[in-house]
């Protein structure tokens, strides 16, 4: 059994990234052909738009820093030691109140 061409027409789109696919349903073809015609001139249109970009801000690119565990292990380490180095001084503040 054949899906129905609409059916094709609805999920075509998303094969494309998500600014040519918006594109391609902005137009509404009425047939599978048509969008495909549409596909390739929005195309075109995206890769010229693309090419007048500056070069500049197509270098930006975001970097993550990724940590090894055991680096991670170590700075929570150090900050329940911290952590546990306060609550003592705290401890000892509140022993000489409570004594006077």
């Amino acid at each position: 059994m054949k899906p129905p061409a609409s059916l094709a027409l609805l999920h075509y789109p998303n094969a494309f990234v998500s600014d040519m696919a918006y594109q391609l349903r902005e137009r509404d073809p009425a047939t599978l052909e048509e969008m495909q015609k549409n596909a390739l001139s929005v195309e075109a249109n995206l890769l010229i738009k693309k090419s007048k970009i500056k070069p500049e801000k197509l270098e930006k690119k975001v970097t993550i820093k990724e940590e090894s565990s055991s680096s991670s292990y170590g700075k929570l380490d150090t900050l329940i030691n911290t952590m546990e180095i306060m609550m003592d001084k705290m401890a000892l503040q509140i022993d000489k109140w409570s004594l006077q």
